[in-house]
């Protein structure tokens, strides 16, 4: 794992003391706590049990995590709460000293960086000449103002780091990777569940018996990226860059087509480890704020129009 991956990690869950921190709201007569951030201390608390100044033995922690599965928030019994304080405290003794030399090693990135991980199935020079390939074309797809760079290897990794001009196609681009990491998720998980099965025969009462399992996938698939790009470009981002609305959504459905591919080609993308504040990752999610977004978008459209055209002499 890459050292700002540990870094940013850690810097989710701890204070400015550099001390693990749970956030926590007290439930039925204090028997039991919502531990608020529990995801992003689980994501930490896994990292730091791989490394050898951390002495803490990790059964504690399997033992927490197969009781309680990794979610945003989740309700500890009063017991375990407990034991998750006890054993975060004994870490606590030593993360002050490993973080502050962390702290010097890892440099700043750009908020505006995309972090991108090579798949594992990339073997031979011929397979990461296509992969760079997909990846020109997968940014290229989005036909918005600003473009974007090649900015470095993240050293010793086979990660890429992408950086993308321009406040409206960061925007896209990271909402696009939401949905397709969605999509994606229901395309892996959803149709194995009941009620996909359940939707299916509802839906298959009302179109006939030619209507199979793998239509019914591909309509509803199809229909959530369509749903969603459009919300996205007529109430969450709201902007055209000269384009007609339904122009930007043709060409974001078939952005979120191709970074849906590569998520099924195993390909990575995280956010800069220094993130803009309307966006985040919490726990494999990604969050955004789009009423930051807006804001962010409106302000910049107002520093344009108070630019002042050249006097005519």
């Amino acid at each position: 794992m890459r050292l700002g991956e540990i870094k940013q990690k850690i810097d989710r869950v701890v204070s400015d003391g550099h001390i693990i921190v749970i956030k926590n709201l007290p439930l039925y007569g204090e028997q039991a706590q919502s531990v608020t951030n529990y995801g992003d201390l689980i994501d930490a608390l896994e990292t730091l049990s791989t490394f050898e100044w951390n002495d803490v033995t990790a059964s504690e922690l399997e033992l927490l995590i197969n009781k309680y599965p990794k979610t945003v928030t989740a309700i500890l019994s009063l017991e375990d709460f407990n034991a998750l304080s006890a054993y975060i405290g004994r870490i606590n003794t030593k993360l002050p000293l490993y973080y502050s030399i962390l702290d010097t090693m890892v440099e700043e990135q750009d908020e505006k960086i995309i972090n991108i991980k090579l798949p594992e199935k990339i073997k031979s020079l011929d397979d990461l000449s296509e992969f760079n390939k997909r990846i020109s074309t997968l940014f290229k797809s989005f036909q918005i103002e600003g473009g974007f760079e090649f900015r470095d290897f993240d050293k010793g990794t086979s990660w890429y780091e992408i950086w993308i001009n321009g406040t409206a196609f960061y925007a896209y681009f990271i909402a696009c990777l939401k949905v397709a990491q969605e999509y994606y998720k229901a395309e892996t998980e959803f149709f194995k569940s009941k009620k996909a099965g359940v939707d299916f025969e509802a839906a298959k009462a009302s179109s006939g018996d030619d209507f199979t399992k793998e239509t019914y996938k591909k309509n509803w698939l199809e229909a959530f990226i369509k749903t969603e790009v459009s919300r996205l470009v007529e109430e969450e981002i709201k902007a055209l860059n000269g384009s007609t609305s339904q122009e930007m959504q043709t060409r974001l459905v078939i952005a979120t087509t191709n970074l849906v591919h590569e998520l099924g080609e195993g390909t990575e993308f995280h956010l800069s480890l220094n993130p803009p504040q309307y966006a985040e990752e919490q726990a494999g999610q990604l969050i955004i704020d789009y009423k930051k977004i807006r804001e962010i978008k409106s302000l910049d459209e107002s520093k344009q129009g108070r630019i002042e055209a050249p006097s005519r002499k």
